[in-house]
């Protein structure tokens, strides 16, 4: 693979790590890899580290190895076997790669920007991600890796607003983005777009702003993202073509942030907090969109757990 080295991580070593909530919620299954800045005794600046939780016993684990750098945004292959993520590890942000044990980690890009939020089309052949390494000053825009060679493939070009946080339609046909370009109190905030990967043209969903962090369901008819209307954010619903929104039932008085399809579509992960950036506290919460009952909580407890991906049927 061009431009890709193997680098294999010393062992962090034992240690606390973010807590399961108490009473945990019964009835769920399946796995979530998660970020988070937790203190512990190996992690004493609260670097950001990746960590798996069974939701069924609420029983946590490391996911790779840490040091003293980042690594963010864990993203889980197609047939969940691998964990994408982005990592500072080398100064800038770029992408990783490992198996589901956080065994062989291997660099996938090596640029002087930024990239960051990795997105799997649903071959496994290829990323969406998004990067300022034409643009500079976190100035985004869609670009998609094939993992074969290693090669890069520009999908948006200064993009208006710039261009974040992809999501891939599971036919692999399509991505919903986020650019600053809806009017809000005077200035511009967060809209969600599509693009249609073959032919790169871009489509507004002018319901879903101001709005951001798309998440594509996994039979491809609807989109949960966070929506940021007055007060503390919450999450809706619009169909693939950006109509019909549907609000989603949440904690009252908590932002909601970062939703993610269980891989049955019945179930939203999202992580909550009494605030956004300053007393921000995240912890990931179940939420089912069908009912009106509140989130069921999977975290508790100081640092931030955010970025929820759980994991597909393993095959």
């Amino acid at each position: 693979m061009a431009a890709a080295a193997l680098l294999l991580l010393t062992t962090s070593g034992a240690g606390a790590q973010p807590s399961r909530a108490f009473p945990y919620p019964r009835g769920l299954s399946g796995t979530i890899a998660f970020q988070s800045d937790t203190v512990t005794p190996t992690n004493p600046r609260g670097r950001v580290r990746l960590y798996t939780i069974d939701v069924s016993s609420g029983a946590i684990a490391p996911l790779g190895t840490g040091g003293d750098w980042n690594d963010e945004q864990p993203r889980w292959s197609p047939d969940g076997q691998r964990v994408a993520f982005k990592s500072n590890r080398g100064g800038s942000y770029n992408l990783f790669v490992m198996h589901a044990d956080g065994s062989n980690v291997m660099r996938l890009t090596d640029h002087g920007g930024n990239d960051h939020d990795p997105t799997w089309l649903p071959d496994g052949q290829s990323m969406v991600f998004t990067s300022d390494r034409d643009r500079g000053n976190g100035r985004n825009d869609l670009y998609r890796l094939w993992l074969a060679d290693g090669s890069v493939e520009r999908l948006t070009t200064f993009f208006e607003g710039f261009a974040i946080m992809p999501s891939v339609s599971p036919d692999g046909s399509w991505a919903a983005f986020v650019s600053q370009t809806f009017p809000h109190e005077g200035g511009w905030t967060y809209q969600v777009h599509v693009i249609e990967l073959a032919t790169r043209m871009t489509w507004p969903f002018d319901t879903t702003g101001p709005g951001c962090w798309p998440s594509w369901s996994p039979d491809g008819a609807s989109i949960a993202h966070v929506w940021l209307g007055s007060g503390a954010s919450s999450i809706r619903v619009v169909s693939s073509f950006g109509d019909s929104p549907q609000p989603v039932p949440g904690e009252a008085g908590r932002w909601h942030y970062y939703p993610d399809w269980s891989p049955d579509g019945q179930l939203l992960a999202v992580s909550v907090s009494p605030e956004h950036h300053e007393g921000e506290d995240w912890d990931l919460a179940i939420i089912d969109p069908s009912r009106t009952s509140a989130a069921r909580r999977l975290t508790r407890g100081a640092g931030n757990d955010r970025l929820p991906d759980w994991r597909p049927p393993v095959r």
